[in-house]
């Protein structure tokens, strides 16, 4: 499966298409803070160590998007659109980022599912819970070389 990676003179492009996919296909589970994120990102961050966008695209459709910061420790995010839920590219993606990075966080709120099912397929694991930002009980999960050290430093 191809995964798209975001330079900063394509993310410039495309950063309204992304954030419109985001809102539009998220099912209102990708927070505000995150869009906003997204939406002030300087271009040139996008080459900045921890911080990967990357995508799956089919016959120019935009099927699917992860955005990560500092490892998913500041944001990180994976949308994927309704018609493709099925055709793990939510796992695809997930473990890319994996590989890529050496090591990835998310927050996901306990009550999603689908969420939750994606990142245990990329072997993630949880390894807290806290209330996050909706005040729901979150997980936080990570993969590859990372640390607990690196999310307590928050």
């Amino acid at each position: 499966m191809p995964v798209y990676t975001f330079l900063p003179s394509t993310f410039s492009r495309t950063r309204e298409k992304l954030i419109r996919f985001s809102k539009t296909y998220g099912d209102r589970r990708i927070t505000a803070r995150a869009i906003r994120w997204l939406q002030e990102m300087p271009e040139a961050d996008i080459n900045k160590e921890g911080t990967l966008l990357i995508a799956h695209v089919h016959n120019k459709k935009l099927l699917g998007l992860l955005a990560v910061a500092e490892y998913g420790i500041q944001e990180s995010f994976l949308v994927v659109h309704p018609e493709a839920r099925t055709n793990r590219i939510g796992k695809t993606l997930t473990e890319e980022a994996i590989r890529r990075l050496g090591k990835l966080y998310a927050r996901v709120a306990a009550d999603n599912m689908p969420s939750l099912k994606t990142c245990f397929a990329a072997q993630m694991i949880a390894f807290s819970c806290i209330r996050g930002v909706t005040g729901k009980p979150t997980l936080w999960l990570a993969a590859g070389d990372w640390s607990r050290d690196d999310v307590e430093r928050l």
